[in-house]
C-alpha cells in the first residue's frame, strides 16, 4: 500500500476492514519480494494461526567438508613439461653429492604413477598420478616465502589455495597420513607446516605441496607435484603357458607386480599373476623356482637391497599360502644391482622394478 492510503487506513477503521477483505491481496511472500504497491495488504484475523516455523536443520560447520576439487575453476593455462614448477632460485635437490649420508634422500622420487595424500584443513585427500617429490636445500628464503611463491605461481595460472598452515589442525582432528613419507617422521606433525595448491584444467588436476618438516633446516623445504591421472596399463597378466615358454627358453621370466609404495605389501591387483604362477607350478610338479626381487636406483643401495628381498619373500609367501610347497621356492633380492636397462628415465625405471622367476 502507498503512504497516503496507509494514513487514511489508520484514521478510518472501517476502511481497514474493507481493505482486509479485498480480493486483490497478494501472498505475504510476494508482497515482501515486490516494491511498494498501491494495493492494500491483508490484515490477519484472529482465527488465522501463525505458520509453524520449520524445524531448524543441524548446523554443519563449513570446514567439516573441507576442499572439493570439483569446485575449483577449470582454466586453460599454457603449461610446460611436468613437474611444471622449479625450485626456488638458489636451491638444489638433495642427493648424494649435496647431502651425503642423509637418509631422507630416499624420499626424493619421480615416478609415472603413485598415490600421495594432501591435507585440506579438514580431511586427507588421496590423489593418484604422476609424482615428483624433491627435498630442496638452500639458505635463500624463509618457508613463508616458499609458500607464497608457489601459491602465486599456481594462482597466476588460475589455480586455488587448498590449505596453508601447520599440522596442528591434523593433530586436533586426530588424522594421520597413511603413507607419510618425508612428513611426520619424528611424530611431530603439529610442529610442521605446509601449503597445498591445486590447478584444474579440462583434462587434468595438478596438485602442489610445499612442506617444512620438523627436522629440516628452517630454510629447506620439500616440494611435491602430482598430476592426477588414471593408472597407465603398462603390463598385463602373463599366462602360465607363456611363463613356461620363457623359462624353457631363457631360464627366467620377469613379472611386474604392484606393491604399496616403498613397501613389500602386494596390491590386490597382483593376485591374477599370483594365480598364474600357481597354475604354472601345479601343471609342472617337478618345477622349482627362485623368486628374485629387483628395484630401480631410487633411494640408497642398502634400502633397495632390503626392499627387494622383502618383496621376493612376500611373493613366495603368497604362493605357499595358496598351497605351493615351500621346498619348491627360494626367495632372494638383488636391489638395484641387476638393471635390465639404465635408470635414466621413468619408463626404464619401471622395467627395472620387477620380480623374476628363475628356473632351478
Amino acid at each position: 500500500m502507498n503512504f497516503i492510503y496507509f494514513s487514511r487506513a489508520m484514521a478510518l477503521g472501517a476502511l481497514v476492514i474493507v481493505a482486509s477483505c479485498s480480493s486483490d491481496s497478494k501472498p505475504a511472500e510476494t508482497v515482501a519480494a515486490a516494491p511498494l504497491a498501491s494495493a492494500p495488504a491483508p490484515v490477519a484475523t484472529p482465527a488465522a494461526a501463525p505458520a509453524a516455523a520449520a524445524p531448524a536443520e543441524p548446523a554443519v560447520p563449513a570446514a567439516s567438508a573441507g576442499f572439493d576439487p570439483t569446485t575449483a575453476p577449470i582454466v586453460t593455462p599454457t603449461l610446460g613439461a611436468f613437474p611444471y614448477f622449479s625450485l626456488l632460485d638458489g636451491y638444489v635437490k638433495m642427493d648424494e653429492k649435496t647431502a651425503p649420508g642423509n637418509s631422507a634422500r630416499e624420499y626424493n622420487k619421480e615416478v609415472n604413477f603413485d598415490r600421495y595424500e594432501f591435507f585440506d584443513g579438514a580431511k586427507i585427500i588421496p590423489v593418484e598420478g604422476k609424482l615428483l617429490t624433491v627435498s630442496a636445500l638452500g639458505k635463500a628464503a624463509s618457508f613463508f616465502q616458499a609458500q607464497k611463491t608457489y601459491e602465486k605461481l599456481v594462482h597466476d595460472l588460475g589455480g586455488v589455495t587448498v590449505f596453508e598452515g601447520s599440522g596442528e589442525k591434523m593433530k586436533d582432528l586426530k588424522l594421520k597420513y597413511e603413507d607419510p613419507r618425508h612428513r611426520s617422521r619424528y611424530g611431530m606433525t603439529g610442529q610442521e607446516k605446509s601449503g597445498v595448491y591445486m590447478l584444474r584444467t579440462p583434462d587434468k588436476e595438478v596438485w602442489v605441496e610445499v612442506y617444512k618438516t620438523y627436522s629440516s633446516n628452517p630454510e629447506n623445504y620439500w616440494l611435491t607435484v602430482v598430476e592426477k591421472k588414471v593408472l597407465p596399463m603398462e603390463a598385463s597378466v602373463l599366462p602360465a603357458a607363456e611363463m613356461k615358454k620363457a623359462l624353457d627358453a631363457t631360464g627366467h621370466v620377469a613379472l611386474y607386480l604392484n606393491f604399496d609404495t616403498d613397501q613389500a605389501t602386494l596390491k590386490p591387483d597382483a593376485q591374477p599373476t599370483i594365480t598364474q604362477i600357481i597354475s604354472l607350478l601345479a601343471q609342472n610338479p617337478d618345477l622349482k623356482l627362485a623368486v628374485q626381487g629387483h628395484t630401480d636406483n631410487a633411494g640408497t643401495p642398502a634400502h633397495n637391497q632390503e626392499l627387494s628381498e622383502a618383496r621376493a619373500r612376500t611373493v613366495a609367501a603368497a604362493l605357499t599360502g595358496q598351497g605351493i610347497a615351500a621346498s619348491r621356492l627360494q626367495a632372494a633380492g638383488f636391489g638395484q644391482t641387476k638393471p635390465l636397462v639404465d635408470n635414466t628415465s621413468e619408463p626404464n625405471k619401471a622395467k627395472n622394478r620387477r620380480v623374476e622367476l628363475v628356473k632351478l
